[in-house]
């Protein structure tokens, strides 16, 4: 059976609609998801916000305030935790549960499901970023990019960033044969990832060259970079975004080697 959506019939639109909508009801029943991918970067967003020391510009990180230079990594963060710790989780429990190898004997294929799961990441970091930015920018001064070519450089470093990270979740996804399995090897790929997008500690304020070397491979670390520099009213260059590209592309090409259905 053809899946793409440009041969789906109208019948199989309206189960997979059905479907995306019973995986949105499962993520708002199990709030640990939304709490980590919008709850977390919301309350950062208002502490740091409602803090004026933040807000101000500051010399020693080129005249911009930490807010400014925060508020891309918060975007980052949502998208770690919509791609490593949503993901991964609930298609393990999914395998664990036989739900997958069941599917595979009914009429809606089993890579239906994994479309859905990703398309419920998608909405989810949507959400979240909407509302960074648009809290960020009406209620505390966030500066936005500067014209239409920050916006579309912000954009296609947002899409680059989520392909990587949702990705990398499939790829966890694919080896993980239980929740356990999953929460551990989440764990190991979130936090370093996590600090390397800046959420613990500024990676301008890390003087050391081998931080600064590995955040330049490292999908969060430069999706931070390109948002920062669109954000900031500079172009962050082809690289950046061609790393990102190559991380989206080879994980998402691991992740379906490596991924089973029992």
């Amino acid at each position: 059976m053809n899946t793409s959506a440009l041969s789906l019939t109208p019948r199989q639109r309206r189960a997979f609609g059905l479907l995306v909508g019973s995986e949105i009801k499962i993520a708002i029943r199990r709030p640990v998801g939304l709490f980590v991918a919008i709850g977390i970067p919301c309350a950062l967003l208002v502490i740091f916000g409602s803090i004026p020391a933040t807000t101000r510009p500051n010399q020693a990180l080129g005249g911009i305030s930490f807010f400014n230079l925060y508020v891309p990594t918060l975007m980052v963060f949502v998208l770690i935790a919509v791609g490593l710790a949503g993901l991964p989780q609930q298609l393990s429990t999914y395998r664990q549960q036989g739900v997958l190898r069941r599917m595979s004997t009914t009429p809606v294929p089993p890579s239906w499901l994994l479309a859905a799961q990703t398309t419920v990441s998608l909405i989810l970091a949507v959400v979240g970023i909407g509302i960074l930015v648009g809290a960020g920018a009406g209620a505390f001064g966030l500066a936005l990019p500067h014209d239409l070519g920050g916006y579309l450089v912000s954009f296609v470093a947002l899409v680059l960033t989520a392909a990587a990270t949702i990705a990398l979740g499939l790829v966890i996804a694919a080896v993980a044969k239980t929740p356990q399995i999953a929460q551990g090897l989440t764990a190991v790929a979130f936090y370093p990832l996590a600090f390397f997008s800046g959420l613990y500690v500024p990676i301008q304020e890390i003087h050391s060259q081998v931080v600064t070397d590995i955040s330049k491979v490292l999908p969060t670390g430069v999706g931070f970079t390109a948002l920062h520099a669109a954000f900031g009213g500079h172009g962050p260059g082809v690289e950046p975004l061609l790393v990102l590209a190559a991380w989206g592309v080879g994980a998402t090409l691991l992740a379906t080697r490596l991924f089973r259905w029992e």
